[in-house]
């Protein structure tokens, strides 16, 4: 018998909330923007129910987790916005999932037919208190941050592969999103760190992201092959645009005298593995050898046999006497034995 009551009382109660909901709807019917004299009804309104939301309590409000899809009058939006759902978890600031069949089931019971006129996602996840940042926001967020950074690379640029959370709860209402990146931004692929702040500065989560930056520039590529201990000059040098995501390391065009450490084919990208410093004297190179003694000092031809820096010793070939003597490099076309 108790039973029964039970089961009474429970329709009973799901026909008066049909029925204050469509009083409500009622109460707030007016005319359409461009609709003539066409009513706003039960019929002709649809909400789309959001996959994140939080929520004040202690009832759950239609308007805190549904939005409108197309227009609708203020007064039907103030009338169905105020319908109240479930009651709202009392665990703040924790998050809680509920797929899309039993958020069907759930809104059916507390809106019966007018179940119709909501859009439902596959899943909802609901917080009450606290703030939650959608993933749309998300991205909106990490591109802001990360463009101004891109245009230091070049104007031409694109962001693919975001990889962030679908959304991010905050467990209080006046915390704030702060996005990071691990180091400076590169082309290819970056680790993105996303924090929720506190009104004090505190972290007080965090969570990883990745994007990948396409970043097209014209870089220096050989215009014709060049071999190894080969000098990079204006003539071998032109430029093509590239992709520096999949060009790491490339040569600017700046700096040098610069030679060939490796050879490079036709319209290949200049790398630093390819290129070296010409030393100020090259092996094979006819340098002034001169003598300094305490009292004389005789000057003579002679050639390098090595490669050597400024002030680093090197074995040069006297061109009159051919025989060989270690030097000491002091400008690009002397060395000086003392």
């Amino acid at each position: 018998m108790a039973g029964t009551t039970r089961k009474r009382n429970s329709r009973l109660g799901r026909m008066v909330r049909a029925l204050a909901l469509a009083v409500a709807l009622v109460a707030g019917t007016a005319t359409m923007p461009g609709a003539g004299t066409r009513p706003v009804s039960g019929d002709n309104w649809k909400l789309l129910v959001r996959s994140v939301a939080c929520v004040r309590g202690p009832d759950v409000l239609l308007g805190e987790i549904a939005d409108p899809v197309d227009a609708i009058d203020q007064r039907t939006w103030e009338a169905v916005s105020k319908v109240k759902l479930w009651k709202a978890s009392d665990r703040i600031g924790r998050p809680v999932t509920i797929d899309r069949d039993k958020l069907l089931g759930v809104l059916r019971y507390y809106m019966g037919d007018m179940v119709r006129n909501l859009v439902l996602p596959s899943q909802l996840t609901i917080q009450t208190g606290g703030t939650v940042v959608s993933g749309e926001e998300l991205e909106a967020a990490v591109v802001a941050f990360l463009t101004p950074r891109a245009r230091d690379l070049s104007d031409d640029f694109e962001f693919r592969n975001l990889r962030l959370p679908l959304y991010y709860f905050f467990p209080n209402d006046y915390d704030t999103l702060s996005v990071e990146l691990e180091g400076d931004l590169r082309p290819g692929s970056n680790q993105i760190r996303l924090r929720g702040v506190s009104p004090d500065g505190r972290t007080v989560s965090t969570k990883a992201g990745n994007v990948f930056v396409d970043v097209w520039k014209a870089v220096p590529v050989a215009a014709k092959p060049l071999n190894r201990f080969e000098r990079v000059s204006r003539e071998n040098v032109t430029f093509m645009r590239m992709n520096l995501a999949y060009n790491q390391d490339l040569w600017d065009g700046t700096g040098g005298p610069w030679r060939m450490v490796r050879p490079l084919g036709r319209n290949q990208p200049f790398s630093m593995a390819h290129l070296e410093r010409v030393p100020p004297i090259e092996k094979g190179d006819v340098v002034t050898l001169v003598y300094q003694g305490k009292r004389i000092q005789l000057t003579m031809k002679a050639e390098a046999l090595a490669d050597a820096d400024m002030g680093q010793q090197v074995s040069v070939r006297n061109m009159q006497s051919n025989k060989v003597i270690v030097a000491t490099v002091v400008d690009n076309e002397t060395v000086v034995v003392r």
